[in-house]
């Protein structure tokens, strides 16, 4: 029975068929949700003041308009506009503000399984790295880790490295 295994949840990854080992940060999208935010709000107070403006339009040039009405609508339509941008900013905006950082360490395998774990600290990450690290380069230790608790949102991991690719078609070389 071999004693070089590392167990992620209830999965059971040899250290022979580990082919990398890396740890990643996981950065929430603070920009482009204020981004998202920033564009939604100004369309919704552009929107919201044009339709005001073409109300308070219409009223003034109505006869029957009394000099008692102060013209509601225009006040109604802004703000049901500011209601509205603050309930976006609640619940698209700020659950992606309040997110924290992430350390993530990727075990990827021979074959197509990745295994993805993270924690809110760094250490971790980069210890159990290095132990399985340790472990791959000096077969005759024995090595055994347990890791429970593996929730990660993948959409937010790169897989692979990163390269970025100059011009169009008939791309005969990289730039890294």
């Amino acid at each position: 029975m071999t004693r070089r295994i590392l167990w992620i949840g209830n999965a059971a990854y040899p250290l022979a068929g580990i082919t990398r080992v890396s740890v990643t940060v996981i950065v929430p999208a603070y920009g482009e949700a204020m981004r998202r935010f920033m564009k939604f709000a100004g369309r919704l107070l552009l929107s919201g003041f044009g339709l005001a403006a073409a109300v308070a339009v219409v009223d003034l040039a109505s006869p029957s308009r009394s000099s008692d009405d102060p013209g509601r609508p225009v006040g109604w339509i802004i703000g049901v506009s500011l209601i509205l941008l603050v309930l976006y900013f609640l619940l698209d905006t700020l659950p992606v503000l309040l997110r924290r950082t992430l350390y993530a360490l990727a075990v990827d395998t021979a074959g197509p399984p990745t295994a993805l774990v993270a924690w809110k600290k760094a250490e971790p990450a980069f210890d159990l790295a290095q132990a399985i690290i340790d472990a791959i380069e000096n077969p005759q230790t024995e090595f055994r880790q347990f890791i429970h608790n593996t929730v990660v949102d993948l959409r937010q991991y790169q897989y692979g490295d990163n390269v970025n690719i100059y011009g169009g078609q008939g791309n005969t070389g990289i730039i890294k």
